[in-house]
């Protein structure tokens, strides 16, 4: 029962109660033991008894009856009403009459002890509180003198109730029927509750399962308490990426399978032409070699993007902390992209002035900004232009490449950096014909990531891109 959401509120729920009524039963039985309060029902009752049948013993006294008339009278009343009879001799306070057979006839009854602070109504002149018998007896006893019985005094008693009594007569049961509500009222809570907390969670469930077995669409409508609802809008947040993810990583499969093939079937076509001596002239060998090299490289760079990948996701990324110029990188990195540049007609520039060092791997920083100048290289006309800059500011360096390319459009500027992505089809091949796998610029954020840096873009469709890459300086 306790390993349900219901299980556990009805428990919990049944703790309080008990808890609840502990207390408030402890402190009505405290007040039972310590106030008077718990003999003024007894007295009022002994008070009406009192009145009633001295009545009837004044009439039948008027009426001639004798003695024996009156102590059956007596005897009568105490058996109807459950009271003991007392007639005491007031000016030898002795008690002569006694309506119990083993009674206390011939005892004295020297002193009675009235509870303080307790206002009996309509009591008038009466006599009451409690007699302490010689045997140890508590009695709660009541008399109210009139003059047709003078010098006697008759007395109705009962025996003092004690604080357990007390409790049990006048709180037990409207505690109990409370407690029994409660449970009522838990029982109905604990299932309102529940309903609003499990319907949730079990249309998630579902849904989770469906996503198990590849429905990547699902979606759960965000009901419930606030914390339901979060957990759904997070629920839905994940489908989503989920969703996003897996259709990347399709297409990446696609692409990369086209991307292989592609240089593949180039250098199997040219390998075979040389070995059938269909490309024995020079300049059809110097084709042969110059695309056998060509895509040969473009396959060892997609190979290295995929390990690199591998070695982040399973969180085996090496990266040195060393002291680095970022403006000697970025000279590298414009001297190893120059040629190419050149080649297509792009004016490559570099703005370097001096910065403050920083802490990281040189190799990898020349891979980040290699990879961004490649990507800005590919994207750009001929006649366009990429920048080279490094600015720096109070505790940090930053390393901007800039182009006048084709531009991003504004709605995948927030993916540009996920694994697998690759911007819309129209720019699936760069101005060279060069098409990308979708790892780059995600291998640049986790590398900038690691190096406890951050990168930002902006672009505008037709005038260019602009990455900002913001490291740390080295501290003194």
């Amino acid at each position: 029962m306790l390993s349900t959401l219901r299980g556990r509120l009805l428990f919990s729920f049944f703790v309080v109660i008990v808890a609840t009524l502990a207390v408030v039963a402890a402190a009505l039985f405290g007040f039972a033991g310590v106030s008077n309060a718990r003999l003024l029902p007894v007295l009022e009752r002994l008070s009406a008894i009192s009145r009633t049948n001295q009545r009837e013993l004044l009439d039948l006294w008027q009426a001639g009856a004798g003695g024996e008339e009156l102590q059956a009278l007596l005897h009568s009343t105490a058996e109807q009403t459950g009271v003991r009879i007392l007639v005491v001799d007031a000016n030898a306070q002795e008690i002569i009459f006694d309506t119990t057979d083993d009674g206390w006839v011939g005892d004295a009854m020297t002193e009675i002890i009235q509870p303080d602070s307790l206002v009996l109504p309509g009591a008038g002149r009466s006599i009451f509180g409690t007699y302490l018998h010689t045997d140890g007896a508590r009695w709660l006893v009541f008399a109210e003198p009139h003059p047709a019985f003078d010098p006697a005094l008759i007395f109705y008693g009962q025996p003092e109730p004690t604080a357990g009594e007390f409790f049990n007569e006048y709180f037990l049961r409207p505690l109990a029927y409370a407690g029994l509500l409660a449970v009522l009222l838990a029982v109905l809570l604990a299932a309102l509750i529940t309903r609003s907390v499990v319907r949730p969670l079990q249309t998630m469930d579902r849904a989770a399962g469906a996503m198990a077995q590849g429905d990547y669409s699902q979606r759960v409508p965000p009901r419930g308490p606030d914390e339901v609802r979060h957990v759904a809008e997070s629920f839905n947040s994940m489908a989503a990426q989920v969703q996003a993810t897996h259709s990347a990583q399709r297409d990446f499969v696609a692409n990369v399978s086209h991307d292989l093939k592609t240089p593949l079937t180039a250098i199997s076509g040219w390998s075979q032409a040389l070995l059938d001596g269909a490309a024995d002239a020079p300049a059809d060998r110097q084709r042969a070699a110059e695309t056998i090299y060509d895509e040969a490289g473009r396959m060892s760079r997609m190979v290295n993007q995929l390990l690199d990948l591998a070695r982040i996701e399973s969180g085996q990324l090496q990266v040195t902390q060393r002291i680095v110029d970022l403006s000697q990188v970025m000279v590298d990195v414009h001297r190893s992209q120059l040629p190419r540049a050149r080649a297509k007609g792009i004016d490559l520039t570099l703005d370097t002035p001096i910065a403050p060092p920083l802490l990281g791997d040189a190799d990898r920083l020349v891979q980040v900004f290699d990879n961004l100048v490649d990507n800005a290289l590919t994207y750009t006309p001929a006649g366009g232009r990429v920048h080279l800059a490094v600015r720096s500011g109070e505790g940090y360096v930053e390393g901007m490449v800039s182009d006048t390319g084709t531009g991003i459009p504004a709605d995948e500027l927030p993916r540009v950096f996920e694994r697998f992505y690759r911007l819309e089809k129209s720019r699936a091949r760069g101005e060279d014909g060069r098409r990308g796998a979708g790892l780059g610029l995600a291998i640049v954020h986790e590398l900038v990531a690691a190096h406890g840096g951050t990168i930002s873009v902006t672009s505008e469709v037709g005038r260019g891109s602009a990455f900002v890459v913001r490291l740390p300086a080295a501290t003194e």
